[in-house]
């Protein structure tokens, strides 16, 4: 604490003043860290002060402050220096700043100061000659044992704040250590997370490496099964041998041809058609739901054809886009003349037999709309056969035929035409097509009777009857041959 020395200053008001100051660095160390040491002497007190700031500062810090604060004015390096020497010599620091305030400037400035009277005596006996000198000696002899109480106050002030500032420093060694420790501690979860990711990352090589294994060894295993039924369709079409009684010569019965039979005249069929099917522009209208399934065709886009068959009056064959090559193949003799008079290409050809003459993958897409239902169970095998065959990889399969799902279908309008031989469950389509080897096999339901023409459904009947009565009449098997 400071010792009472000169009755013209509140000592109490500045211990009080003082202890006030270091708890609010105590508590303002332990909020933030230390600045950082700079050993340059700092500038920021050449600014003006409150007097009782201006009386507790020391040394260049004080003589800094007491020109702008007492005169107005930054001190010049001359002046600085001078009043340095002053202080460091032994001057005290009140008649620096009696003298400061005394001068002219700090007249005209009239800073208002307390506690200098002491310091104005001083600073005139200091300037009366020969004798200013020595009674200046002899105040300091007999004030040399209060300066030293003083001093030795100050020195304890110091003491505790250093002792408080090292105390700070070493908990900020703590934060600092800890904070090394937690960097530690990151950094080993870093290497252990990019060990784990690493890990991660082998297994997923393991993964991807097994999933190219298997999708070769399918690869593999989808090539067997197309040489496998080739093979097959090969014996299937060899001549069958019966065998005879014992003594006999063993008979070779062949296969029966797979070209259409029909006794029935062109023309008959053709008013029957134009009667019961529907007129051309009916026709068109349903066919266009297929032109957005064969627009993502790549053997069409690449420019092989499309076949029709069973192309009747060229409804479909008339639509396509005219990027896509297109072949018409009918047994109908004016079926044919009204394609080419259309200026389509179509021939009179039974289909399976034209279909065997063609070359492998030389066809973008098969179609036949209501066509398998004329054929035997060995027919349209043949014709999947053939297909399969003729497509490049990635054509596609389109066949329409009358839905038996629908019972007024299956029961009464199929057997309209003379021609049909048995009604396709949709489900054994499916499974045919998929047993030969195409992919993406889907099942398309098409034309259902109209909702006005309904039963009301109140009931779970109404929507069993309306289901099986007035449910879709045709349905197309649409399918891809594979692209291995």
């Amino acid at each position: 604490m400071l010792i009472p020395n000169n009755p013209d200053l509140d000592f109490q008001e500045l211990n009080r003043r003082i202890e006030a100051e270091v708890e609010r660095y105590k508590h303002k160390a332990a909020d933030r860290p230390l600045p950082a040491f700079n050993p340059q002497p700092s500038n920021n007190h050449d600014r003006p002060y409150s007097w009782l700031q201006l009386v507790q500062l020391e040394d260049e810090a004080l003589v800094r402050a007491a020109f702008p604060t007492l005169l107005g004015r930054k001190a010049e390096s001359e002046e600085l220096q001078r009043y340095l020497n002053r202080l460091r010599s032994g001057w005290d620091k009140f008649e620096i700043l009696a003298e400061l305030r005394d001068s002219p400037e700090g007249v005209r400035q009239n800073t208002p100061v307390e506690g200098l009277r002491r310091a104005r005596m001083k600073n005139r006996i200091r300037r009366i000659p020969v004798l200013g000198k020595l009674a200046m000696t002899l105040y300091g002899l007999l004030q040399s044992e209060q300066r030293n109480r003083y001093y030795v106050a100050r020195l304890d002030l110091l003491a505790r704040q250093n002792r408080l500032q090292v105390s700070e420093l070493h908990t900020l060694r703590d934060l600092s250590n800890a904070h090394a420790s937690l960097l530690d501690d990151h950094q080993t979860y870093a290497e252990q997370q990019s060990l784990a990711l690493q890990q991660q990352d082998q297994a997923l090589h393991r993964q991807a490496d097994e999933i190219r294994r298997l999708e070769s060894e399918l690869q593999e295993a989808r090539s067997v099964q197309q040489e496998l039924r080739m093979r097959l369709q090969q014996l299937e079409r060899q001549p069958r041998t019966v065998m005879a009684a014992p003594g006999e010569a063993q008979a070779v019965v062949a296969v029966p041809e797979m070209q259409h039979q029909s006794g029935i005249p062109d023309s008959f069929y053709l008013a029957f058609e134009n009667r019961f099917r529907g007129a051309a522009e009916t026709i068109r209208e349903r066919q266009a739901y297929y032109l957005p399934i064969i627009d993502s065709v790549a053997p069409l886009k690449a420019g092989l054809p499309l076949v029709d068959i069973g192309c009747g009056r060229g409804e479909w064959l008339q639509q396509l886009p005219e990027h896509c090559a297109r072949i018409g193949i009918d047994l109908n003799s004016m079926n044919v003349q009204t394609c080419l008079d259309q200026g389509l290409t179509a021939h009179q050809q039974d289909a399976l037999v034209w279909l065997a003459n063609q070359p492998e993958n030389s066809l973008g897409a098969v179609s036949a709309f209501h066509v398998i239902e004329h054929l035997s169970f060995e027919q349209f095998n043949t014709l999947l056969d053939e297909c399969l065959r003729v497509l490049a990889p990635g054509g596609m399969i389109i066949f329409e035929t009358p839905n038996p799902e629908n019972i007024a279908t299956a029961a009464h309008y199929f057997w309209m035409d003379p021609t049909h031989l048995s009604p396709l469950p949709p489900a054994f389509t499916e499974f045919l097509v998929q047993f030969k080897g195409f992919d993406q096999v889907q099942i398309h339901r098409l034309q259902p009777i109209p909702e006005e023409h309904h039963v009301h459904e109140d009931s779970e009947a109404a929507r069993r009857i309306n289901a099986l009565f007035y449910g879709a009449q045709d349905y197309a098997v649409v399918a891809i041959k594979s692209l291995t």
